[in-house]
């Protein structure tokens, strides 16, 4: 029961659009931060799996971006990268000036905003501190952690028609049994709507 409370929120299409519009893409942090949050919601990762993401993850596959993850028990999958979440990536790295020719170098890195500094890798704590931010501004009132962006992933897909072993493959879950608790949540989704509908004015 508490693993089902736990998986019970995700975000509306609306409350995407709400949160991506936030960053200011005109300015270096603004780039960036659209570029993690535009991965999150087009790839499902763990907070931990997109910090310790490297230039080296992003690989054509099939002539296809995908992102190389180092998940769970170092179990390694194959995600495919959305084309606006690598232009995002891309948008994010020009306006840093790096050409990403180190293969180790990480895809999203700290900013240094006082004087100089050494970029390193982004911290779980910086994720959640994102997502958190970004949530107050796109004025949605309930909690969204990292998670909760994994989840609407999870949710859209199924929704979308999804089978279960193919979502189970893309969240590099280790038991179909882990990605089913996200179709009870679709499934409460539809019965909602459809008891949403007004028949009598």
């Amino acid at each position: 029961m508490k693993n089902r409370k736990r998986e019970s929120g995700f975000l509306t299409p609306e409350e995407v659009a709400s949160m991506l519009r936030v960053p200011d893409r005109r300015t270096l942090q603004g780039k960036r931060d659209h570029a993690i949050l535009k991965v999150m919601f087009a790839a499902g990762l763990r907070s931990a799996e997109l910090c310790s993401l490297s230039v080296e993850d992003i690989q054509a596959y099939r002539n296809q971006p995908v992102l190389v993850v180092n998940g769970k028990g170092g179990k390694v999958r194959k995600v495919p990268l959305h084309p606006e979440a690598l232009a995002a990536i891309k948008s994010y790295w020009r306006a840093e000036g790096r050409n990403a020719d180190d293969p180790r170098e990480p895809v999203f890195q700290t900013l240094g905003k006082h004087g100089p500094y050494e970029a390193s890798r982004l911290s779980y704590k910086a994720i959640r501190h994102l997502v958190s931010k970004t949530r107050k501004v796109a004025l949605i009132r309930r909690r969204v952690t990292p998670h909760t962006l994994r989840h609407t992933f999870a949710v859209s897909l199924l929704d979308q028609g999804v089978d279960l072993r193919t979502l189970q493959d893309l969240m590099g879950h280790g038991s179909v049994a882990v990605t089913q608790r996200y179709l009870h949540t679709s499934d409460e989704k539809k019965m909602s709507a459809v008891h949403s509908l007004t028949f009598e004015r």
